[in-house]
């Protein structure tokens, strides 16, 4: 599954992005589930990943 897949389906679950940063190229995700109060740190270093978690989360805030 890559990296993206994988905060797609913690997003499904109610996981929600609250920071990321990108340090060379590695990009770090922070995600938490409100509700459970779970968290979840996703490191990517697929650049394509990263964009389509990128795009991802624009298409939810255009909704």
């Amino acid at each position: 599954m890559s990296d993206f897949n994988k905060i797609k389906t913690l997003y499904e679950d109610g996981y929600r992005c609250i920071y990321h940063d990108s340090i060379n190229s590695t990009h770090t995700v922070y995600l938490k589930n409100f509700n459970t109060e779970g968290s979840e740190v996703i490191e990517i270093n697929n650049d394509d990943d990263f964009n389509q978690f990128k795009d991802y989360l624009g298409g939810l805030r255009m909704s």
